[in-house]
């Protein structure tokens, strides 16, 4: 927690978590708060007849964060302790949730034996949120914005950037600007004909783009092929080199330079070598 210091925003994978310890569940989200203490849940034990109460710790080691947004991701497999980490956040208001219903454990138990040949797996006690007064026992927790577990880190990461975009208007959010075009076009790049990424083949001075089996290729001194995602019809990206951002320059219909262009502003222009 305390690399995550100085994050602006936490994402906090839940999707293949199938459980772990309530103590866990109070430490991690104690920096997620204040110094003033959190009611973060009850349980009943029944063999006991007896409640506990779970709260924020007024202690941690380190910074806490009760400013920075947070963020979930759930799935069908994310389970118990996981689930109430969940439950707590959403009912709290402090997170949101973002994946797949998850599986439906809030009752903690264990193995009974029945006879010599079988045992039974018995439930021994029951949350019971604070804010809600039941739990998530057989209907799971859901997520404030539904899809699909493989999808849901992307739409975190989208939703994040538009928060970050809001909170930083100008030139401040202009790196968030950036990189939230490019999850866009990662997810759904332009469709171009064929003719005409054709036509952007060549060489511009040591940068080569060539055409193949329907796609752009972008390479540089001999260095590694990427394939390019079309932005729009003259603007590409590249997947693995999100800091870099391609531009083919035309002159009456035909592509006459290739310009660079890096996150941090600054551009470079290489003239297409004629053939």
């Amino acid at each position: 927690m305390n690399f995550f210091a100085n994050a602006e925003v936490l994402i906090i994978d839940l999707r293949q978590n199938g459980g772990g310890s309530p103590s866990m569940i109070q430490l991690i989200t104690s920096y997620l708060y204040g110094s003033e203490r959190v009611h973060l849940n009850n349980f009943y034990w029944r063999p006991s007849d007896t409640r506990t109460q779970t709260w924020t710790l007024p202690h941690v080691p380190g910074i806490r964060r009760p400013d920075m947004p947070v963020y979930v991701l759930t799935s069908g497999r994310t389970f118990s302790a996981a689930e109430e980490f969940s439950y707590n956040l959403r009912n709290l208001e402090r997170a949101t949730l973002i994946g797949e219903t998850t599986g439906g454990g809030a009752h903690p138990g264990g193995t009974q034996r029945v006879n010599e040949e079988f045992v039974i797996w018995m439930p021994q006690g029951r949350a019971i949120n604070p804010i809600t007064g039941t739990n998530w026992e057989g209907v799971g927790v859901k997520p404030h914005i539904e899809t699909t577990a493989a999808e849901a880190l992307d739409v975190a990461h989208q939703d994040a950037l538009n928060t970050l975009i809001e909170a930083n208007p100008g030139e401040e959010g202009r790196l968030y600007r950036w990189y939230l075009r490019g999850m866009e076009t990662r997810r759904n790049p332009v469709q171009v004909d064929a003719e005409r990424l054709s036509s952007y083949a060549g060489r511009y001075g040591s940068r080569v783009l060539t055409f193949e089996e329907g796609e752009l290729f972008y390479q540089r001194d001999g260095r590694g092929k990427y394939k390019l995602l079309a932005m729009s019809p003259t603007e590409f990206m590249i997947e693995e080199v999100p800091q870099l951002r391609l531009a083919v320059l035309s002159k009456r219909g035909e592509a006459v330079a290739l310009e660079a262009i890096y996150d941090n502003g600054r551009k470079d222009k290489s003239l297409k070598v004629l053939e």
